[in-house]
């Protein structure tokens, strides 16, 4: 059993050690949960309130505000307490007050099904209807306040570690919803930790049972801890002196252990393993198990051509050697090197500013900005930016159509699409035609008589759209015209 008040001691000793405004309100927090989860207990048997403790940990650790650590301490209270919203905005603020509503889910008994949504009025798949609507709320509150993305993917985050008591159907239901929706979330706001975080937790989970793999690798980096101490050392005393002449300053070096997931991944790459268990200790040796990141104080403009002249002109020539660039799924780069050990390493240089970005991703200009809080099929990460012909950017989900796009420019001009110029072609362009990044395009409407937009919607333009909020448009149209 875990000991939450220890484990909150400490995150307050940390707090303050970082001179974290407002560190009252976090134990005021910390009590108001305490007391309204008190005789609540998790499936575990342990009390309900080391939840939210250790869902403010992981956020705490990732240097977030105060303001968000309370959020995650209070971030059941209204779903399962009967707190109210109003009461937290009056208790702590306003910002507490929206991030925890943003997380909380619809239940149940307060969903109410959307007339207007073709996903939520259907008696055949009411949960699933609910868990949509949960997360329509979350991206729509979200865009205001992406604090809310943060608690839900910490909380996710510890929920799959603490998933062991459930049987098997739950496990497996947990890990789609957490595919289908958190993992696209994090990668749209492009933070690297949670991603492959909370990637790593549904694969954990998946393969609970080849423990094999797990225990090897464990051991590796248990082996390999005080070779990455040493490590650490050397590159921050190389990094310091060939720092001395430039302005710039080192803040720290860390060597941090890529997930189980990242490393299977890699070694799947290159042996074949058609399954977890197949892996061999021996195959850890020919992927990289650790990421070097070497943090400076100042912000830094071409950190893989700086990282570069380190490796191949200053004392690390001697012990490391650069065998390529490597690329993450979140398009992340690094240099792939190997020392005299033959142990392989991702590492790129960067400043704090810019290494807090890359771990926890960023709250501005993101495409979750773009997204269409309606949407129920999930999240697609996958976009694209076309342009009007007044060059206005507009981000829409890749494979959309002219159709799609004039939908998103409004309904009015959905409606009454006929065709498009694409690119200043002075050839037509049906309706159907696919999109692609940095196409400009000026839909062409019907009008009538006193120049208003025409309504020419055909039942087959449902196969002309690729979009879900498109087609939903389109069925509640014509259930309306045929019904």
């Amino acid at each position: 059993m875990s000991n939450y008040k220890q484990i909150f001691d400490d995150m307050i000793k940390k707090l303050e050690n970082k001179n974290s405004v407002d560190v009252a309100n976090v134990v005021k927090a910390f009590h108001f949960a305490e007391q309204k989860h008190s005789g609540q207990f998790r499936k575990d048997g342990d009390p309900y309130i080391i939840h939210p403790v250790e869902v403010a940990k992981i956020l705490e650790d990732r240097d977030f505000n105060t303001d968000v650590i309370c959020a995650a301490l209070l971030h059941d209270t209204v779903e399962d307490c009967g707190v109210t919203t109003k009461e937290l905005q009056n208790t702590f603020n306003h910002q507490i007050a929206q991030i925890v509503d943003a997380v909380t889910a619809i239940t149940k008994d307060n969903f109410l099904p959307d007339s207007e949504n073709i996903y939520s009025n259907t008696k055949d798949f009411f949960k699933q209807a609910v868990e949509d609507s949960t997360y329509q709320k979350l991206i729509s509150i979200g865009k205001n306040n992406k604090f809310g993305f943060y608690i839900k993917f910490a909380d996710r985050l510890n929920n799959l570690s603490t998933i062991a008591c459930f049987p098997k159907y739950k496990k497996e239901a947990k890990i789609l919803e957490t595919e289908k929706w958190l993992i696209p979330l994090a990668k749209l706001l492009k933070s690297r930790y949670f991603y492959y975080h909370l990637t790593n937790g549904c694969f954990c989970v998946r393969h609970e049972e080849d423990k094999l793999f797990f225990l090897y690798l464990d051991k590796y980096i248990q082996n390999m801890s005080r070779y990455i101490q040493d490590l650490k050392n050397t590159l921050t005393y190389e990094m310091q002196s060939y720092l001395n002449s430039s302005k710039y300053t080192l803040s720290r070096v860390e060597v941090l252990p890529k997930t189980q997931y990242e490393v299977y991944t890699s070694i799947s790459k290159h042996f074949d393993t058609n399954k977890v268990s197949s892996v061999k200790e021996s195959n850890f040796i020919s992927v990289p198990i650790f990421d070097i990141y070497i943090i400076l104080n100042e912000d830094i403009k071409d950190n893989l051509k700086n990282l570069y002249s380190f490796l191949t002109d200053f004392g690390a020539k001697n012990k490391f050697k650069i065998i390529g660039l490597d690329k993450d799924e979140l398009d992340n780069l690094s240099l792939k090197i190997v020392d005299n050990m033959r142990n392989l390493f991702d590492i790129t240089m960067l400043s704090k500013k810019q290494y807090t970005e890359l771990q926890n991703g960023t709250v501005d200009g993101t495409d979750i900005d773009e997204l269409d809080e309606t949407i129920a099929g999930g999240v697609d990460a996958d976009y694209i930016t076309v342009y009007t012909p007044q060059h206005k950017s507009i981000k829409i989900p890749a494979k959309s159509t002219v159709l799609d796009f004039a939908f998103k420019l409004h309904q009015d001009i959905g409606f009454s699409a006929m065709y498009a110029y694409i690119n200043d072609s002075p050839n037509k362009s049906p309706i159907y035609t696919r999109l692609h990044n940095g196409d400009k395009v000026e839909v062409i409407c019907k009008l009538d008589a006193f120049n208003m937009n025409q309504n020419i919607a055909a039942l087959r333009w449902l196969a002309y759209c690729k979009n879900e909020s498109t087609q939903r448009i389109l069925i509640k149209y014509f259930e309306r015209k045929y019904t």
